[in-house]
C-alpha cells in the first residue's frame, strides 16, 4: 500500500465526505490519480461509497468491518501475545470481547503459524496477583471518558461513600487496577474504579485538556522534597510506588499526597527511613505508634 492511500484512509476515517478536488488538495495528487486511488482501495476491501454529481465525493461506510492486517510472521505472533496479556487484564471497558479476540485472530492465520503461537502460548506466561479486584463500572466510565460527558459518581472512601459530579478526563491502568482521572470541585484528582459504588452519565459535557497534558503539568507543580534512606530491600518493596527509586533518594512529592505516600512506606517498615520532611517523619511516627499500642 503506498503512502498516499494510508494518507487517504486517515481523512476519510475522519467520518465526513471528501470531493476528489479536496482529497488531491491533501495529498498532491492529481483527481485522476484520487479516482484510481479509491478504485484501488476498495479493491482492498476498504468500504468507500462514492456519490456522484454536485454535493458527491467520498466517505468511509460507518459501522465497518475493517478489511485484514498484512503482517510478517513475527508481528502476527506479537499482536497474537499482546491480544493474550490483555485477557489478564480484569474489567477491559470493552467487555466480553477480550475473551475471545484472540480466537478469533489466531482461526485466520495459516496453520504452520497458528501451530507455532499454541506452541509459544504455553511457554510465554503472565503470572502474578489473581486477587485483583472487580471493577464493573470500567466499561460505563470508559463510555464517559470517549464521549466527554460528566458523571456522577458515589465513591468508597476511608470515610465512607460520597457522590459528587466529575468531569472524567481519562484512564490508567496500574498494577492491572483501573483509575479514571478526573476534574471535580476538588481539582484534578484519580480514583480506584474498583472503589467506584455507583455512575451516573450526565448530559452535561465539558472540555479539557488531554489526560497526559494534565497529569505532566500536575507532576511539575510545587511540593515538597522527601528524602529517604533505603535498604536493598526496601527500594524493591516501594519499586511500584516512587520512581526511579534504584537511581534517587529524595523526591518532590505534592504536599497533599504525604499521607497517602506515609501509608505506603509503612509496608516497607523498618527497610526504609523518612530523613525528611518533619511533616512526613511525624506521620510515620503516628503510624508506628499505633501499630505498636496494637500489639501491646
Amino acid at each position: 500500500m503506498k503512502k498516499r492511500h494510508l494518507q487517504l484512509i486517515r481523512l476519510l476515517n475522519r467520518g465526513r465526505r471528501f470531493t476528489a478536488e479536496e482529497l488531491a488538495q491533501e495529498t498532491g495528487a492529481s483527481i485522476r490519480t484520487i479516482q484510481r486511488d479509491m478504485l484501488s482501495l476498495e479493491g482492498l476491501g476498504y468500504p468507500i461509497w462514492s456519490v456522484p454529481g454536485i454535493g458527491g465525493g467520498y466517505e468511509m461506510l460507518p459501522n465497518r468491518l475493517l478489511p485484514p492486517l498484512h503482517l510478517r510472521e513475527q508481528e502476527a505472533v506479537a499482536l497474537y501475545l499482546t491480544l493474550k496479556w490483555m485477557e489478564q487484564i480484569s474489567d477491559v471497558p470493552f467487555g466480553d470481547v477480550r475473551n475471545t479476540l484472540s480466537d478469533w485472530y489466531v482461526n485466520e492465520l495459516p496453520q504452520d503459524l497458528e501451530t507455532k503461537i499454541h506452541r509459544l502460548e504455553r511457554n510465554i506466561l503472565w503470572l502474578g496477583n489473581k486477587q485483583i479486584p472487580k471493577a464493573p463500572f470500567t466499561k460505563d466510565i470508559y463510555q464517559a471518558v470517549e464521549r466527554r460527558n460528566k458523571v456522577e459518581m458515589t465513591y468508597r472512601t476511608t470515610n465512607g461513600s460520597r457522590t459528587f459530579t466529575v468531569a472524567p478526563v481519562g484512564m490508567a491502568l496500574l498494577d492491572l487496577k483501573w483509575y479514571v482521572f478526573g476534574l471535580s470541585e476538588l481539582g484534578f484528582r484519580q480514583y480506584r474504579i474498583d472503589r467506584v459504588k455507583a455512575v451516573r452519565l450526565l448530559e452535561e459535557t465539558f472540555e479539557s485538556e488531554d489526560l497526559l497534558t494534565l497529569i505532566q503539568a500536575n507532576d511539575e507543580r510545587g511540593g515538597v522534597t522527601v528524602q529517604l534512606e533505603l535498604t536493598p530491600l526496601g527500594r524493591r518493596l516501594l519499586e511500584d510506588v516512587l520512581p526511579d527509586i534504584d537511581e534517587l533518594n529524595e523526591w518532590a512529592v505534592p504536599e497533599e499526597e504525604l499521607p497517602f505516600l506515609s501509608r505506603q512506606l509503612l509496608k516497607a517498615g523498618a527497610e526504609v527511613e523518612v530523613k525528611s520532611p518533619s511533616k512526613l517523619r511525624e506521620m510515620m511516627k503516628g503510624h508506628a505508634e499505633r501499630l505498636r499500642n496494637m500489639y501491646i
